[in-house]
């Protein structure tokens, strides 16, 4: 027989039923080992990190122990990021003990194809991948263990922390609390008609900011008792591109914002639909979807839609930090739906037809409108712009608010009835809260955190009483405020965006193995102490941990 080690029971069921009877699948819950969590548990000097077992592990680890030793191969195929890597690591130091061969497979999708291909190309442990994981886990500790004590002695509550991430997080939220409060509205006014032509009204625009409402009036005096004819029309055909694919921080982003469910939960939910089979691996920084993906769900298209709607397969800019062997988020058959999280398989779904779908043909129309009066010097031009849709494309099955009024069919001569002259009022607006969407998306724009972060980000901040959410808004708390005053005090770098961009590129080069994990974990640590007037320990090198 053969033993084959994924993290979770649905992840294993899925898999034995694919593997047979010559497969043992079993899971083990989870991380078998973390650091401990009533100490710091790394050593400041040599960076030793102090692995234990989680509670519960031991006796799963005998369990695979005895199985190891009856299989002819061991297959460990937990997820294909840095923390299924580290699972994968511990795994194999524990079962290298029974003399049986180990391998690592990955697998971005489960399928019968995938899963057979990854045995039949299986390798071992990307060590790069683990101590990448080793220094993100060591780094967040250190900077844990140190800073977050000074919060509680600064504001004498023992139940705060801070992080790497979570800090500038909340730093974004605070600081757009600011400017909302600092925001002082400004008025402001515009001169606008409503015209009628074969029985269709639209509105034309003086396109003149007026400060006072009395000169914008003073206008609409003029220009009532008007001649209105059409000066020109213009008509321009506009092409827009299907939606990417969904990556993590996009599909977090649009499920909160289309289905009103936090990044947790729709990260719960992928993470489950990609268990069971449904969709490929939901934590993923690339909207590339492989060829033969793409073909099987443009045939969909073409047999569903008509060949009209079948689009391209395009290729994508990616990001420096985005891995190549990954995928979008994607349904592995268009053929299949789940009975679990079918809302957000839903989302999924339409995104990838969308995304290999013909584009959204538009015509935009702009009319000037010439307005000749006994009461002005000389004739004003008035503007209607206005949309048409020509064909609809991706939005057949991804709605898509085409912004833009209808116009009628008017040519250069044109008379219009005029049915009223009036002034429109305008006020500058505050910028916006974020929602957990518009939070996870800004976050990977500023490139702070990575897919597996995100969702646990917004997770901590509410639970640390830092932010509420109200009406779908995330606001800090006083408590939330008093911890970013403190941190951007006491260390400023922490807060600052660009660094904690910079920890995470360096490391993704850890991972790719261009530099030396305990390395950059000293330097970042002791940026960040400096400016709080903490020296880290000299460093004393040590043989430490395997992962060296």
């Amino acid at each position: 027989m053969y033993l084959f080690i994924v993290e979770s029971p649905t992840k294993a069921k899925t898999i034995s039923r694919i593997l047979g009877r010559k497969f043992v699948v079993k899971a083990t819950l989870g991380h078998i080992k973390d650091l401990p969590r009533d100490e710091i548990g790394v050593d400041e000097k040599t960076l030793k990190p102090k692995y234990v077992y989680l509670r519960g592990k031991r006796r799963i680890l005998e369990e695979l122990k005895k199985l190891a030793r009856r299989s002819k191969t061991v297959f460990i195929g937990t997820d294909p990021d840095r923390e299924g890597e580290a699972i994968a690591y511990f795994l194999k130091e524990e079962l290298k003990k029974t003399g049986t061969p180990i391998k690592r497979v990955v697998f971005y999708e489960i399928t019968e194809k995938a899963i057979r291909k990854s045995i039949e190309e299986a390798g071992d442990v990307d060590m790069n991948l683990v101590r990448s994981q080793f220094a993100r886990r060591i780094l967040d500790r250190l900077i844990g263990y140190r800073v977050s004590p000074i919060l509680w002695d600064r504001l004498g509550i023992k139940t705060l922390s801070a992080g790497r991430v979570q800090s500038p997080a909340l730093r974004l939220i605070v600081d757009r609390e600011r400017e909302i409060e600092d925001f002082k509205p400004k008025r402001y006014y515009y001169v606008k008609a409503l015209l009628e032509k074969d029985g269709l009204r639209f509105e034309v625009l003086y396109d003149y900011r007026y400060s006072h409402p009395s000169d914008a009036k003073e206008i609409c005096d003029r220009i009532r008792e008007g001649l209105f004819i059409v000066a020109s029309v213009s008509k321009k055909e506009e092409r827009v591109n299907p939606p990417r694919p969904f990556i993590t921080s996009t599909l977090q982003a649009e499920g909160s914002s289309k289905l009103g469910l936090s990044p947790e939960r729709i990260q719960s939910i992928a993470q489950r639909l990609f268990e069971e089979g449904f969709i490929t691996y939901p934590r993923t920084d690339s909207p590339r979807m492989s060829r033969e993906a793409a073909s099987v769900f443009m045939k969909f298209i073409e047999e569903k839609f008509g060949k009209d709607y079948v689009g391209r397969i395009r290729r994508f800019r990616e990001g420096k930090t985005a891995q190549g062997a990954h995928e979008c988020i994607r349904p592995t058959s268009p053929h299949r739906t789940p009975d679990y999280g079918k809302e957000v398989y839903d989302l999924i779904f339409r995104r990838t037809l969308a995304s290999l779908m013909a584009d959204l043909i538009l015509e935009r129309t702009t009319f000037r409108i010439e307005v000749s009066s006994p009461q002005l010097k000389r004739p004003i031009t008035m503007v209607a712009k206005g949309v048409n849709l020509v064909f609809d494309g991706w939005t057949k099955v991804y709605p898509h608010d085409i912004q833009g009024q209808a116009l009628p069919d008017l040519k250069e001569g044109d008379q219009l009835k005029v049915v009223k002259v009036f002034v429109e009022e305008k006020v500058t607006q505050p910028p916006p809260r974020y929602t957990e969407g518009t939070l996870v998306r800004t976050l990977e724009k500023l490139g702070i955190g990575r897919p597996s972060t995100y969702a646990v980000i917004v997770k901590t901040l509410k639970e640390r009483g830092y932010v509420e959410v109200v009406k779908r808004a995330l606001r800090p708390t006083e408590r939330g405020v008093k911890v970013v005053e403190t941190l951007k005090e006491m260390f400023p770098v922490l807060m600052d965006y660009s660094f904690t961009a910079r920890m995470e590129k360096e490391l993704d080069e850890i991972e790719s193995g261009r530099k030396d994990w305990k390395e950059v974990v000293r330097r970042l640590f002791k940026e960040v102490m400096a400016q709080g007037g903490l020296e880290p320990p000299t460093p004393r090198f040590s043989a430490g941990c395997s992962t060296n």
